[in-house]
C-alpha cells in the first residue's frame, strides 16, 4: 500500500485528515505523523513515504525549509500543502519549492478527494511510465472522467478527439475479481490486456470498435474497459466478456465477475453508468463466480436479516464467553453467507452486524476503535471493499471479535456495585435471552452465592424477580401493539412456553394478559 505522512502542529488538522481519507478504498496507510518540521524530516527519511501532507507555518524547521531538504533527500516525494488563506502568498512560495498541490483550511471532504485523486493519479502515471504515454494517456483520461470528476482535468472537445472520443455509442465494462485481493499489480495485466484485444480487435463487433482500460483506485484487481463503436451486440459482448475472464482468470489467478453498463453518448455519463453497473454486481449470488450482467438486468430482494442469532452473539461477547462467542459468530455468519445470498445481503448483514457492536460497546463507554483500532465509519467502507465471504468473515474473527472479547476482564478487582451495574446492563439488553446467576457468575469467575447475595443488596430484589420485572415491562410494552399476539409477546421477552409465561404475568400483575392488554390504550407501531 502506498504510505502516507502528515505533518501539522495542530493535532485536530492532523486527526481531521486521518479520519477524511478512505485509506482501504485508495490503497494508503499512514507511515506516520509528525507536530514540527525536526521530526518530520527525520521520519520521513526513515519511512520514505509516497504522499506527505505538509502545514506550511511550523516552530522551529518550518514547511519551506523542510520541503527544501526533502526535495534533495527523496525527490519523489508528493508533498501536498496544507495552509490557511492568511498563508496564501507563502504556500505560493512552497509550490515553487516543488511542492504538488495545496489544501486551504478548513479542509473539506470533497477538496481533500480531488486533491487526493491528482496525487494518486500522478503516482500511477509515474509507476506506469512508458507503457502509459504509449497509449497517449488514454488511461489517465478515463480514470480522471470515473474516479476524480468534473474539473480534474481538461476535456474540452479537442482534448477529447486526441483521447479516441469520437464515437456516439459507447459503455463500460466493470471486471471485479470474485474474492478480495489485498494488493494486485495491475500495470503488466493491463498491458496484456492491451496486446491480446488488440490482437483480437478484428474478430469482434465488426473490427469496428476501439477501447480504452483503466485500473479502478485501491489495487484490488477491478479493471474497467471503455468501449466505443457502431456495432456493440449484446451477444458479441457476452463473447468479449467470456475472453476477458479467461485472461484474467489465467493472468490474475482468481476468477472474476463483469458487469456491462448501459450505452452512453456523451463522456460526461460515463461515472452514472460506472456506477450502475458496479452496483449490478451486488446481486450477485455468493456461490456464483465468474458471471456475465447487464446493469439495471434482475434484482433480488433483500434476505431476512438474523436479529435472534445477533442477539445470541452479543450476549456471549458480553458475557465474555470466547467459546460460545465463536460458536455463536459461525452461526450468524453461516446464516448471512449462504451460496444463495447476494453480495448485497452479505454487505448488508455485515454492516448491521458492525452497528449493532458498536452500540453494545458504546452502553460501556467504548467503542470499535478502542476495541479493535478501526472506527464504525472504517468499518463500515472495508466490508463494502471486501465483498467476498472469506474476507469479510476474516474481518471479524482476526480483529473485532477478540478485541472486544479482549475488554471483557476478569471481574478482579471490580467493585460490587460496579459488578451489579454491569449485570443489570445485561438484564435491559438481553432480557429476552436465557439468561442464568450461575452464567454470569462463571464468565466473571465468581462464586454463584456470593453473587447472588451480593445482587439482592444492591438492588433489593433478587436475580431472578429482577429479570422477570424486566421481562414483564417488555412485555407490557409491546402489548400496546395490536400485531403482536400473546404468544408473539412472549417469545420476545424470553419465555417459550406461553402458559407459564400467562401464570407469571398474572401472578405479577393481578390481572390476566387478555384484561391488562383490554385496559391499555392500542397503539400503532412507528
Amino acid at each position: 500500500m502506498r504510505q502516507v505522512m502528515i505533518v501539522d502542529d495542530e493535532r485536530w488538522i492532523r486527526r481531521g485528515l486521518i479520519q477524511s481519507i478512505p485509506w482501504e478504498e485508495l490503497g494508503l496507510a499512514l507511515a506516520g505523523e509528525a507536530e514540527d518540521g525536526e521530526d518530520a524530516y527525520h521520519m520521513a527519511l526513515s519511512k520514505k513515504p509516497d504522499l506527505l501532507f505538509l502545514d506550511m507555518r511550523m516552530p522551529g524547521l518550518d514547511g519551506k525549509q523542510l520541503l527544501a531538504l526533502l526535495s534533495k533527500e527523496l525527490p519523489g516525494l508528493l508533498t501536498i500543502v496544507v495552509s490557511g488563506y492568511s498563508d496564501f502568498e507563502y504556500t505560493k512560495e512552497a509550490i515553487r519549492h516543488k511542492a504538488f498541490e495545496y489544501l486551504l483550511k478548513p479542509i473539506k471532504k470533497d477538496e481533500l478527494a480531488v486533491v487526493l485523486g491528482k496525487a494518486l493519479a500522478e503516482l500511477d502515471s509515474r509507476e506506469a511510465g512508458e507503457a502509459i504515454k504509449k497509449q497517449d494517456n488514454r488511461s489517465n483520461w478515463l480514470w480522471n472522467v470515473l474516479f476524480v470528476g468534473e474539473g480534474s482535468v481538461a476535456l474540452d472537445s479537442g482534448k477529447l478527439e486526441a483521447h479516441c472520443w469520437h464515437a456516439q455509442n459507447a459503455l463500460l465494462l466493470v471486471a471485479q475479481p470474485d474474492v478480495y485481493m489485498e494488493r494486485c499489480d495491475l500495470v503488466p495485466i493491463m498491458e496484456q490486456l492491451r496486446h491480446k484485444l488488440l490482437l483480437e480487435q478484428s474478430f469482434y463487433f465488426g473490427g469496428d470498435w476501439e477501447f480504452i482500460v483503466t485500473a479502478a483506485p485501491g489495487c484490488h484487481g477491478e479493471l474497467v474497459l471503455c468501449l466505443h463503436g457502431s456495432q456493440l451486440a449484446k451477444s458479441e459482448l457476452q463473447r468479449l466478456s467470456s475472453l476477458l475472464q479467461q485472461m484474467l482468470g489465467q493472468w490474475a489467478g482468481v476468477s472474476h465477475s463483469i458487469a456491462i453498463s448501459e450505452r452512453v453518448e456523451q463522456y460526461s455519463l460515463l461515472p452514472q453508468a460506472y456506477k450502475k453497473a458496479k452496483l449490478s454486481l451486488n446481486f450477485r449470488r455468493i456461490g456464483e463466480l465468474g458471471v456475465v450482467v447487464f446493469a439495471g438486468e434482475g434484482t433480488a430482494a433483500a434476505a431476512a436479516y438474523p436479529r435472534e442469532l445477533e442477539q445470541a452473539l452479543l450476549l456471549s461477547l458480553q458475557l465474555g464467553n470466547e467459546e460460545q462467542a465463536q460458536h455463536a459468530f459461525e452461526s450468524f455468519y453461516v446464516h448471512i453467507s449462504r451460496p444463495n445470498m447476494t453480495v448485497n445481503d452479505l454487505v448488508r448483514g455485515a454492516t448491521m452486524l458492525i452497528h449493532a457492536l458498536e452500540k453494545q460497546l458504546q452502553t460501556t463507554d467504548s467503542t470499535l476503535e478502542t476495541a479493535s483500532g478501526q472506527t464504525l465509519l472504517a468499518y463500515t467502507e472495508i466490508i463494502r471493499q471486501r465483498r467476498d465471504a472469506a474476507a469479510v468473515k476474516s474481518l471479524f474473527s482476526d480483529g473485532i471479535l477478540p478485541g472486544m472479547l479482549a475488554l471483557q476482564c476478569p471481574a478482579a478487582g471490580k467493585q460490587g456495585e460496579q459488578i451489579v451495574r454491569e449485570i443489570v446492563k445485561l438484564i435491559e439488553l438481553h432480557y429476552d435471552q436465557p439468561l442464568s446467576l450461575q452464567q454470569i457468575a462463571e464468565s466473571r469467575f465468581l462464586n454463584p452465592d456470593y453473587l447472588s447475595r451480593l445482587f439482592k443488596k444492591t438492588t433489593g430484589s433478587n436475580f431472578v424477580d429482577y429479570l422477570t420485572d424486566a421481562r414483564i415491562a417488555g412485555a407490557i410494552k409491546l402489548m400496546r401493539y395490536p400485531k403482536y399476539k400473546n404468544y408473539e409477546i412472549a417469545k420476545r421477552v424470553g419465555y417459550e412456553d406461553y402458559r407459564y409465561f400467562s401464570q407469571i404475568f398474572k401472578k405479577r400483575m393481578g390481572k390476566t394478559i387478555g384484561e391488562y392488554r383490554g385496559s391499555l390504550e392500542p397503539q400503532i407501531m412507528p
